[in-house]
């Protein structure tokens, strides 16, 4: 794995909480002892059904509406960058980079075909000198695996940037 050099460490990764992407971003930033936070729908709902104290548990707020477009742009709102995970030609991946380029907000596509290595990424974080990330992408019934590879891979991101891992 190519180091990079830590200017600065993440403090904070939002997302969604949805199966897939958003659920992996959490479990990895708490493997790293990073804080997590992120609006979700109203009662909480994934695909999985509400997940309420799940979701608490990562710092997560539920949001008076159900609508997951208003999750999406409050939590590209309230971060410095966002890295999206997954095929970018769905309605969340354009509602999401839609939000980016109207909040003026540095966004990151990470299409499943794409060659992208964690240094890209962890080189792309101290560019634009993110400290609050939101990760968001694909569900886990539309790319099955997605959870674990997102897992996996911000796990890889989070080190090149200093994060140790907890035991």
């Amino acid at each position: 794995m190519q180091r990079v050099q830590p200017k600065q460490m993440l403090a904070k990764i939002i997302s969604g909480g949805q199966t897939g992407a958003d659920q992996a971003a959490w479990r990895a930033a708490a493997a790293h002892d990073v804080p997590t936070a992120g609006w979700m729908p109203q009662g909480f709902l994934t695909e999985a059904g509400p997940r309420p104290e799940f979701a608490r548990s990562f710092g997560a707020v539920e949001m008076p509406s159900a609508s997951w477009s208003l999750r999406s742009r409050r939590n590209v709102q309230d971060s410095e960058g966002t890295l999206w995970f997954g095929e970018t030609t769905t309605s969340g991946a354009l509602a999401t980079v839609s939000a980016c380029q109207e909040f003026g907000k540095p966004c990151l596509p990470i299409d499943p075909c794409a060659e992208f290595e964690p240094s890209h990424v962890a080189d792309w974080i101290l560019q634009n000198q993110i400290k609050v990330l939101n990760v968001a992408g694909n569900r886990e019934s539309s790319e099955p695996g997605i959870g674990a590879r997102v897992e996996q891979f911000m796990g890889r991101v989070l080190q090149l940037l200093g994060h140790v891992q907890q035991q």
